[in-house]
Protein backbone atom coordinates (compact mmCIF):
# COMPACT_ATOMS: atom_id res chain seq x y z
CA UNK A 1 0.00 0.00 0.00
CA UNK A 2 1.18 3.54 -0.75
CA UNK A 3 3.55 4.41 2.09
CA UNK A 4 2.19 7.92 2.74
CA UNK A 5 -1.38 6.66 3.09
CA UNK A 6 -2.66 5.12 6.32
CA UNK A 7 -6.07 3.53 5.74
CA UNK A 8 -8.81 3.86 8.30
CA UNK A 9 -10.13 0.87 10.23
CA UNK A 10 -13.43 1.22 8.36
CA UNK A 11 -11.71 0.99 4.99
CA UNK A 12 -9.66 -2.04 6.06
CA UNK A 13 -12.85 -3.71 7.23
CA UNK A 14 -14.41 -2.95 3.85
CA UNK A 15 -11.46 -4.58 2.04
CA UNK A 16 -11.79 -7.66 4.25
CA UNK A 17 -15.46 -7.91 3.29
CA UNK A 18 -14.69 -8.16 -0.42
CA UNK A 19 -14.43 -11.70 -1.80
CA UNK A 20 -11.13 -12.98 -3.14
CA UNK A 21 -12.73 -13.33 -6.59
CA UNK A 22 -13.17 -9.54 -6.73
CA UNK A 23 -9.42 -8.88 -6.51
CA UNK A 24 -8.60 -11.72 -8.90
CA UNK A 25 -11.03 -10.29 -11.46
CA UNK A 26 -9.53 -6.81 -11.15
CA UNK A 27 -5.95 -8.02 -11.59
CA UNK A 28 -6.66 -10.56 -14.33
CA UNK A 29 -8.49 -7.96 -16.44
CA UNK A 30 -6.09 -5.06 -15.98
CA UNK A 31 -4.58 -3.80 -19.22
CA UNK A 32 -1.22 -3.09 -17.54
CA UNK A 33 1.01 -5.96 -16.52
CA UNK A 34 1.19 -6.61 -12.78
CA UNK A 35 3.91 -8.90 -11.54
CA UNK A 36 4.94 -9.89 -8.00
CA UNK A 37 8.34 -11.29 -6.96
CA UNK A 38 9.50 -12.63 -3.63
CA UNK A 39 12.74 -11.38 -2.05
CA UNK A 40 14.80 -13.86 -4.09
CA UNK A 41 13.25 -12.86 -7.42
CA UNK A 42 10.86 -15.79 -7.80
CA UNK A 43 7.69 -14.84 -9.68
CA UNK A 44 4.69 -15.28 -7.37
CA UNK A 45 2.04 -13.77 -9.63
CA UNK A 46 1.69 -12.19 -13.06
CA UNK A 47 -1.51 -11.27 -14.89
CA UNK A 48 -2.33 -12.16 -18.52
CA UNK A 49 -0.89 -8.86 -19.83
CA UNK A 50 2.41 -10.74 -19.85
CA UNK A 51 1.21 -12.54 -22.99
CA UNK A 52 1.07 -9.24 -24.86
CA UNK A 53 4.50 -8.22 -23.60
CA UNK A 54 6.56 -11.41 -23.76
CA UNK A 55 4.49 -14.04 -25.55
CA UNK A 56 4.46 -16.13 -22.36
CA UNK A 57 1.39 -17.29 -20.45
CA UNK A 58 1.16 -16.66 -16.68
CA UNK A 59 1.42 -20.40 -15.98
CA UNK A 60 4.72 -20.42 -17.93
CA UNK A 61 6.16 -17.75 -15.63
CA UNK A 62 4.83 -18.56 -12.15
CA UNK A 63 7.40 -20.03 -9.71
CA UNK A 64 10.27 -19.35 -12.09
CA UNK A 65 13.10 -17.04 -11.07
CA UNK A 66 13.25 -13.58 -12.59
CA UNK A 67 16.75 -14.22 -13.96
CA UNK A 68 15.62 -17.48 -15.54
CA UNK A 69 12.83 -15.73 -17.45
CA UNK A 70 14.41 -12.38 -18.26
CA UNK A 71 18.21 -12.76 -18.05
CA UNK A 72 19.75 -10.80 -20.91
CA UNK A 73 16.38 -9.77 -22.37
CA UNK A 74 15.96 -6.50 -20.44
CA UNK A 75 18.31 -3.54 -20.58
CA UNK A 76 18.93 -2.23 -18.03
CA UNK A 77 17.93 -5.04 -15.60
CA UNK A 78 15.51 -3.73 -13.00
CA UNK A 79 15.32 -6.10 -10.04
CA UNK A 80 18.71 -5.09 -8.62
CA UNK A 81 17.63 -1.43 -8.71
CA UNK A 82 14.52 -2.18 -6.64
CA UNK A 83 16.60 -4.20 -4.17
CA UNK A 84 19.24 -1.49 -3.76
CA UNK A 85 16.77 1.37 -3.34
CA UNK A 86 14.20 -0.38 -1.13
CA UNK A 87 11.90 2.34 -2.39
CA UNK A 88 9.59 2.92 -5.33
CA UNK A 89 11.62 3.19 -8.53
CA UNK A 90 10.77 4.20 -12.08
CA UNK A 91 12.62 2.54 -14.96
CA UNK A 92 12.56 2.95 -18.71
CA UNK A 93 13.55 -0.46 -20.08
CA UNK A 94 14.22 -1.95 -23.49
CA UNK A 95 12.89 -5.47 -24.09
CA UNK A 96 15.16 -6.91 -26.78
CA UNK A 97 13.19 -9.82 -28.32
CA UNK A 98 10.15 -7.67 -29.19
CA UNK A 99 12.23 -4.52 -29.87
CA UNK A 100 9.96 -2.62 -27.45
CA UNK A 101 10.33 0.03 -24.76
CA UNK A 102 8.44 -0.48 -21.49
CA UNK A 103 8.00 1.67 -18.40
CA UNK A 104 8.27 -0.22 -15.13
CA UNK A 105 7.35 0.89 -11.63
CA UNK A 106 8.72 -1.32 -8.87
CA UNK A 107 7.35 -1.07 -5.32
CA UNK A 108 9.26 -3.06 -2.67
CA UNK A 109 7.13 -4.26 0.25
CA UNK A 110 9.20 -4.27 3.44
CA UNK A 111 8.67 -6.26 6.63
CA UNK A 112 9.16 -4.96 10.16
CA UNK A 113 12.91 -5.60 9.93
CA UNK A 114 13.03 -3.32 6.85
CA UNK A 115 13.89 -6.29 4.64
CA UNK A 116 12.21 -6.85 1.29
CA UNK A 117 9.30 -9.26 1.53
CA UNK A 118 8.13 -8.91 -2.05
CA UNK A 119 8.38 -6.55 -5.02
CA UNK A 120 5.24 -5.45 -6.87
CA UNK A 121 5.89 -4.39 -10.44
CA UNK A 122 3.66 -2.58 -12.92
CA UNK A 123 4.75 -2.67 -16.56
CA UNK A 124 3.17 -0.56 -19.30
CA UNK A 125 3.90 0.64 -22.81
CA UNK A 126 3.00 4.31 -22.36
CA UNK A 127 5.08 6.63 -20.16
CA UNK A 128 3.74 7.58 -16.76
CA UNK A 129 4.04 11.05 -15.32
CA UNK A 130 7.01 11.35 -13.00
CA UNK A 131 4.97 13.24 -10.38
CA UNK A 132 2.76 10.17 -9.98
CA UNK A 133 5.74 8.17 -8.78
CA UNK A 134 7.41 8.52 -5.41
CA UNK A 135 11.12 8.07 -5.94
CA UNK A 136 14.31 9.83 -4.95
CA UNK A 137 14.98 12.26 -7.80
CA UNK A 138 18.58 12.62 -6.72
CA UNK A 139 19.25 8.91 -7.13
CA UNK A 140 20.99 8.20 -10.40
CA UNK A 141 20.02 4.54 -10.23
CA UNK A 142 16.27 5.18 -10.02
CA UNK A 143 15.96 5.94 -13.71
CA UNK A 144 17.72 4.72 -16.81
CA UNK A 145 19.99 7.29 -18.43
CA UNK A 146 20.36 6.12 -21.99
CA UNK A 147 18.71 7.86 -24.90
CA UNK A 148 16.29 5.81 -26.99
CA UNK A 149 18.57 6.05 -30.02
CA UNK A 150 21.70 5.04 -28.10
CA UNK A 151 21.08 1.90 -26.03
CA UNK A 152 24.56 0.55 -25.33
CA UNK A 153 23.81 -2.72 -23.57
CA UNK A 154 21.74 -4.94 -25.84
CA UNK A 155 22.48 -8.58 -25.19
CA UNK A 156 20.92 -11.94 -24.41
CA UNK A 157 24.38 -13.39 -23.77
CA UNK A 158 25.18 -14.62 -20.25
CA UNK A 159 28.87 -14.00 -20.94
CA UNK A 160 28.20 -10.36 -21.80
CA UNK A 161 25.84 -9.71 -18.87
CA UNK A 162 28.37 -11.27 -16.50
CA UNK A 163 30.84 -8.57 -17.57
CA UNK A 164 28.14 -5.89 -17.19
CA UNK A 165 27.24 -7.15 -13.73
CA UNK A 166 30.88 -7.09 -12.58
CA UNK A 167 31.38 -3.57 -13.94
CA UNK A 168 28.24 -2.36 -12.19
CA UNK A 169 29.63 -3.65 -8.90
CA UNK A 170 32.87 -1.66 -9.24
CA UNK A 171 31.29 1.42 -10.88
CA UNK A 172 30.40 3.02 -7.54
CA UNK A 173 34.02 2.81 -6.39
CA UNK A 174 36.79 5.11 -7.59
CA UNK A 175 39.22 2.42 -8.76
CA UNK A 176 40.63 2.71 -12.30
CA UNK A 177 39.10 0.30 -14.82
CA UNK A 178 40.62 -1.08 -18.00
CA UNK A 179 38.35 -2.34 -20.79
CA UNK A 180 39.89 -4.85 -23.17
CA UNK A 181 38.36 -5.97 -26.44
CA UNK A 182 38.49 -5.79 -30.19
CA UNK A 183 37.68 -2.60 -32.07
CA UNK A 184 33.96 -1.99 -32.34
CA UNK A 185 32.85 -4.13 -29.38
CA UNK A 186 31.33 -1.17 -27.54
CA UNK A 187 34.03 -0.18 -25.06
CA UNK A 188 32.96 3.47 -25.17
CA UNK A 189 29.33 2.54 -24.45
CA UNK A 190 30.53 0.40 -21.54
CA UNK A 191 32.59 3.29 -20.17
CA UNK A 192 29.46 5.48 -20.30
CA UNK A 193 27.55 2.78 -18.45
CA UNK A 194 30.18 2.75 -15.69
CA UNK A 195 30.00 6.54 -15.39
CA UNK A 196 26.20 6.60 -15.23
CA UNK A 197 26.21 4.00 -12.47
CA UNK A 198 28.86 5.78 -10.42
CA UNK A 199 28.46 8.53 -7.83
CA UNK A 200 30.32 10.95 -10.08
CA UNK A 201 28.35 14.12 -10.78
CA UNK A 202 30.88 15.62 -13.18
CA UNK A 203 31.17 15.22 -16.95
CA UNK A 204 32.00 12.11 -18.95
CA UNK A 205 34.83 13.01 -21.34
CA UNK A 206 36.55 10.84 -23.94
CA UNK A 207 39.84 10.94 -25.79
CA UNK A 208 41.23 8.56 -28.40
CA UNK A 209 44.96 8.49 -27.76
CA UNK A 210 45.69 7.11 -31.23
CA UNK A 211 43.76 9.85 -33.05
CA UNK A 212 45.79 12.87 -31.87
CA UNK A 213 49.45 13.64 -32.72
CA UNK A 214 51.86 13.40 -29.80
CA UNK A 215 52.60 17.15 -30.00
CA UNK A 216 48.93 17.97 -29.33
CA UNK A 217 48.00 15.10 -27.03
CA UNK A 218 49.65 16.59 -23.92
CA UNK A 219 47.85 19.92 -24.24
CA UNK A 220 44.53 18.18 -24.95
CA UNK A 221 44.86 16.15 -21.77
CA UNK A 222 46.44 18.62 -19.38
CA UNK A 223 45.66 21.98 -20.97
CA UNK A 224 48.19 24.80 -21.19
CA UNK A 225 48.98 28.17 -19.68
CA UNK A 226 48.55 31.33 -21.73
CA UNK A 227 51.39 31.80 -24.23
CA UNK A 228 52.86 28.38 -23.41
CA UNK A 229 54.02 27.89 -27.00
CA UNK A 230 53.87 29.55 -30.41
CA UNK A 231 50.27 29.82 -31.52
CA UNK A 232 48.88 29.16 -28.04
CA UNK A 233 45.91 31.16 -26.86
CA UNK A 234 46.76 34.00 -24.48
CA UNK A 235 43.96 32.84 -22.22
CA UNK A 236 45.35 29.31 -22.06
CA UNK A 237 43.28 26.16 -22.39
CA UNK A 238 41.54 23.82 -19.96
CA UNK A 239 42.51 20.17 -20.49
CA UNK A 240 40.18 17.18 -20.53
CA UNK A 241 41.43 16.00 -17.14
CA UNK A 242 40.22 19.24 -15.55
CA UNK A 243 36.99 19.23 -17.57
CA UNK A 244 36.25 15.76 -16.20
CA UNK A 245 36.94 16.79 -12.60
CA UNK A 246 34.47 14.99 -10.28
CA UNK A 247 33.53 12.99 -13.35
CA UNK A 248 35.08 10.38 -15.65
CA UNK A 249 37.77 10.56 -18.33
CA UNK A 250 37.73 7.67 -20.79
CA UNK A 251 41.07 7.17 -22.55
CA UNK A 252 40.60 4.91 -25.55
CA UNK A 253 43.58 3.23 -27.23
CA UNK A 254 45.73 3.85 -24.14
CA UNK A 255 48.36 1.55 -25.64
CA UNK A 256 49.20 4.30 -28.15
CA UNK A 257 49.94 6.93 -25.49
CA UNK A 258 53.58 8.16 -25.66
CA UNK A 259 55.81 7.25 -22.72
CA UNK A 260 56.42 10.91 -21.84
CA UNK A 261 52.70 11.53 -21.30
CA UNK A 262 52.27 8.22 -19.45
CA UNK A 263 54.44 9.60 -16.62
CA UNK A 264 52.17 12.65 -16.16
CA UNK A 265 49.06 10.46 -16.26
CA UNK A 266 50.51 8.25 -13.52
CA UNK A 267 50.87 11.35 -11.30
CA UNK A 268 47.21 12.22 -11.91
CA UNK A 269 46.06 8.75 -10.86
CA UNK A 270 48.35 8.39 -7.84
CA UNK A 271 48.41 11.97 -6.49
CA UNK A 272 45.41 13.60 -8.22
CA UNK A 273 47.59 16.43 -9.49
CA UNK A 274 49.19 17.66 -12.71
CA UNK A 275 50.95 20.59 -14.34
CA UNK A 276 49.37 22.21 -17.41
CA UNK A 277 51.80 22.70 -20.30
CA UNK A 278 53.90 25.83 -19.70
CA UNK A 279 52.63 26.33 -16.15
CA UNK A 280 54.46 26.23 -12.83
CA UNK A 281 51.28 26.03 -10.76
CA UNK A 282 50.14 22.55 -9.79
CA UNK A 283 46.44 21.73 -10.26
CA UNK A 284 44.46 19.16 -8.30
CA UNK A 285 41.57 17.07 -9.61
CA UNK A 286 39.38 14.16 -8.60
CA UNK A 287 38.88 12.50 -11.98
CA UNK A 288 38.08 8.84 -12.44
CA UNK A 289 40.17 7.26 -15.22
CA UNK A 290 38.78 4.48 -17.43
CA UNK A 291 41.08 3.14 -20.13
CA UNK A 292 40.63 0.82 -23.10
CA UNK A 293 42.75 -0.86 -25.72
CA UNK A 294 42.52 -3.53 -28.40
CA UNK A 295 46.26 -4.21 -28.17
CA UNK A 296 48.10 -6.77 -26.07
CA UNK A 297 49.15 -4.33 -23.36
CA UNK A 298 51.08 -7.01 -21.44
CA UNK A 299 53.28 -7.40 -24.50
CA UNK A 300 53.76 -3.63 -24.72
CA UNK A 301 54.96 -3.64 -21.10
CA UNK A 302 57.41 -6.47 -21.84
CA UNK A 303 58.79 -4.51 -24.80
CA UNK A 304 59.20 -1.36 -22.72
CA UNK A 305 56.64 0.51 -24.82
CA UNK A 306 54.29 0.98 -21.88
CA UNK A 307 55.21 1.91 -18.30
CA UNK A 308 54.83 -1.01 -15.94
CA UNK A 309 54.01 1.23 -12.96
CA UNK A 310 51.18 2.89 -14.93
CA UNK A 311 49.97 -0.49 -16.12
CA UNK A 312 49.46 -1.74 -12.56
CA UNK A 313 47.58 1.45 -11.64
CA UNK A 314 45.15 1.57 -14.56
CA UNK A 315 44.33 -2.14 -14.55
CA UNK A 316 43.19 -2.37 -10.94
CA UNK A 317 40.09 -3.94 -12.49
CA UNK A 318 40.19 -5.41 -16.00
CA UNK A 319 37.14 -6.45 -18.03
CA UNK A 320 37.17 -8.18 -21.41
CA UNK A 321 34.33 -7.20 -23.76
CA UNK A 322 33.57 -10.28 -25.91
CA UNK A 323 33.51 -9.88 -29.71
CA UNK A 324 30.21 -10.14 -31.56
CA UNK A 325 31.11 -13.51 -33.11
CA UNK A 326 31.04 -14.95 -29.56
CA UNK A 327 27.59 -13.42 -28.98
CA UNK A 328 25.71 -14.97 -31.89
CA UNK A 329 22.31 -14.64 -30.20
CA UNK A 330 22.88 -10.89 -29.87
CA UNK A 331 23.31 -10.27 -33.60
CA UNK A 332 19.62 -10.21 -34.53
CA UNK A 333 18.45 -8.07 -31.54
CA UNK A 334 21.21 -5.57 -32.33
CA UNK A 335 20.36 -5.60 -36.04
CA UNK A 336 16.67 -4.99 -35.29
CA UNK A 337 17.54 -2.13 -32.97
CA UNK A 338 19.71 -0.42 -35.58
CA UNK A 339 17.12 -1.05 -38.29
CA UNK A 340 14.42 0.62 -36.19
CA UNK A 341 16.70 3.55 -35.40
CA UNK A 342 17.76 4.20 -39.01
CA UNK A 343 14.22 3.70 -40.34
CA UNK A 344 13.15 6.53 -38.03
CA UNK A 345 16.18 8.66 -38.88
CA UNK A 346 15.70 8.43 -42.64
CA UNK A 347 11.91 8.07 -42.70
CA UNK A 348 12.12 4.57 -44.19
CA UNK A 349 10.16 1.35 -43.70
CA UNK A 350 12.86 -1.19 -44.49
CA UNK A 351 12.67 -4.78 -43.25
CA UNK A 352 15.04 -7.74 -43.36
CA UNK A 353 14.53 -10.69 -45.70
CA UNK A 354 14.97 -14.20 -44.31
CA UNK A 355 18.19 -14.61 -46.34
CA UNK A 356 19.75 -11.44 -44.93
CA UNK A 357 18.90 -12.54 -41.39
CA UNK A 358 20.68 -15.86 -42.04
CA UNK A 359 23.66 -13.92 -43.41
CA UNK A 360 23.82 -11.72 -40.31
CA UNK A 361 23.94 -14.81 -38.09
CA UNK A 362 26.60 -16.58 -40.18
CA UNK A 363 28.99 -13.69 -40.82
CA UNK A 364 31.86 -13.40 -38.26
CA UNK A 365 31.72 -9.57 -37.98
CA UNK A 366 35.43 -8.70 -37.65
CA UNK A 367 34.41 -5.05 -37.07
CA UNK A 368 31.93 -6.15 -34.39
CA UNK A 369 28.96 -3.93 -33.42
CA UNK A 370 30.37 -0.88 -35.22
CA UNK A 371 30.51 -2.81 -38.50
CA UNK A 372 26.97 -4.13 -38.03
CA UNK A 373 25.63 -0.65 -37.27
CA UNK A 374 27.37 0.98 -40.26
CA UNK A 375 26.25 -1.79 -42.62
CA UNK A 376 22.61 -1.50 -41.58
CA UNK A 377 22.68 2.28 -42.02
CA UNK A 378 24.00 1.76 -45.56
CA UNK A 379 21.34 -0.89 -46.28
CA UNK A 380 18.56 1.40 -45.06
CA UNK A 381 19.76 4.36 -47.11
CA UNK A 382 20.53 2.49 -50.35
CA UNK A 383 18.49 0.10 -52.50
CA UNK A 384 14.96 0.29 -53.82
CA UNK A 385 11.95 -1.24 -52.15
CA UNK A 386 11.36 -1.94 -48.49
CA UNK A 387 12.93 -5.40 -48.25
CA UNK A 388 16.64 -5.63 -47.54
CA UNK A 389 17.89 -8.68 -49.46
CA UNK A 390 21.25 -10.30 -50.19
CA UNK A 391 21.52 -8.36 -53.45
CA UNK A 392 21.70 -5.14 -51.44
CA UNK A 393 24.92 -6.18 -49.68
CA UNK A 394 28.11 -4.46 -50.89
CA UNK A 395 30.16 -6.56 -53.31
CA UNK A 396 33.21 -6.77 -51.04
CA UNK A 397 31.10 -8.33 -48.30
CA UNK A 398 29.64 -10.98 -50.61
CA UNK A 399 33.11 -11.90 -51.89
CA UNK A 400 34.50 -12.02 -48.37
CA UNK A 401 31.69 -14.35 -47.28
CA UNK A 402 32.33 -16.75 -50.16
CA UNK A 403 35.95 -17.12 -49.05
CA UNK A 404 35.04 -17.98 -45.47
CA UNK A 405 35.51 -21.63 -44.45
CA UNK A 406 32.25 -23.14 -43.18
CA UNK A 407 33.59 -23.66 -39.68
CA UNK A 408 34.28 -19.91 -39.31
CA UNK A 409 30.65 -18.98 -39.88
CA UNK A 410 28.93 -18.05 -36.66
CA UNK A 411 25.41 -19.33 -37.24
CA UNK A 412 26.06 -22.98 -36.40
CA UNK A 413 26.32 -25.01 -33.22
CA UNK A 414 29.41 -26.75 -31.91
CA UNK A 415 28.73 -30.11 -33.59
CA UNK A 416 28.18 -28.53 -37.02
CA UNK A 417 31.23 -26.32 -36.60
CA UNK A 418 33.44 -29.30 -35.65
CA UNK A 419 32.07 -31.28 -38.58
CA UNK A 420 32.77 -28.41 -41.00
CA UNK A 421 36.31 -28.10 -39.70
CA UNK A 422 36.85 -31.84 -39.99
CA UNK A 423 35.54 -31.78 -43.57
CA UNK A 424 37.96 -29.04 -44.63
CA UNK A 425 40.87 -30.79 -42.92
CA UNK A 426 40.14 -34.13 -44.61
CA UNK A 427 39.63 -32.56 -48.04
CA UNK A 428 42.91 -30.64 -47.90
CA UNK A 429 44.78 -33.68 -46.63
CA UNK A 430 43.27 -35.87 -49.37
CA UNK A 431 44.40 -33.41 -52.04
CA UNK A 432 47.95 -33.70 -50.70
CA UNK A 433 47.85 -37.45 -49.97
CA UNK A 434 45.58 -39.02 -52.63
CA UNK A 435 45.82 -42.57 -51.33
CA UNK A 436 44.10 -44.05 -48.30
CA UNK A 437 47.34 -45.41 -46.86
CA UNK A 438 49.18 -42.08 -47.04
CA UNK A 439 46.11 -40.18 -45.86
CA UNK A 440 45.80 -42.47 -42.83
CA UNK A 441 49.45 -41.84 -41.96
CA UNK A 442 49.08 -38.06 -42.33
CA UNK A 443 45.94 -37.93 -40.17
CA UNK A 444 47.30 -40.52 -37.74
CA UNK A 445 44.21 -42.72 -38.04
CA UNK A 446 43.64 -46.28 -39.19
CA UNK A 447 43.16 -46.98 -42.93
CA UNK A 448 39.55 -48.03 -42.20
CA UNK A 449 38.85 -44.66 -40.52
CA UNK A 450 40.59 -42.81 -43.37
CA UNK A 451 38.42 -44.65 -45.91
CA UNK A 452 35.28 -43.71 -43.99
CA UNK A 453 36.32 -40.04 -43.79
CA UNK A 454 37.00 -39.91 -47.52
CA UNK A 455 33.63 -41.47 -48.33
CA UNK A 456 31.90 -38.93 -46.09
CA UNK A 457 33.72 -35.73 -47.03
CA UNK A 458 35.31 -36.19 -50.47
CA UNK A 459 33.08 -36.20 -53.53
CA UNK A 460 35.53 -37.84 -55.97
CA UNK A 461 36.44 -40.80 -53.80
CA UNK A 462 35.38 -43.28 -56.45
CA UNK A 463 37.89 -41.83 -58.89
CA UNK A 464 40.78 -42.00 -56.50
CA UNK A 465 43.02 -44.96 -56.13
CA UNK A 466 43.36 -46.57 -52.76
CA UNK A 467 46.30 -48.48 -51.35
CA UNK A 468 45.45 -50.56 -48.34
Amino acid sequence: MYKKYKPSKEYLAYLDSLPKSFFVTVLENSYNEHIVYDADGKILYVNPACIRHYGLKPEEMINRNNADVYQGYWTPPGLDVFHSKKDTAFLRQYFIPSDSVFYTIGVPVLNEAHCIEMIIGTVQEEPVKEWDVDYNKKSRSSKSHFKSEEIPLISVSYQYWKVVSELKEVSESSIPIMLLGESGTGKTYMAKYIHENSHKEGLFMTLNCAAIPEALLESELFGYAGGAFTGASKAGKVGLIEMANEGTLFLDEIGDMPLSIQAKLLDVIENKRYLPVGSTKMKYVNTRIITATNKDIDQLVDKGEFREDLYWRICTFKAIIPPLRERVKDILPLANFFLKHFNLSYNKSKRFSKEIINFFQEYPWPGNIRQLKNLIERLVVTGRGNEIAMKNLPDYLLEETKRLPDYQKTGMGLNKRVDAFKKELVQKAYEQYPTIRKLAQALEVSPTTAQRLVEKYCKEVSERSSEM
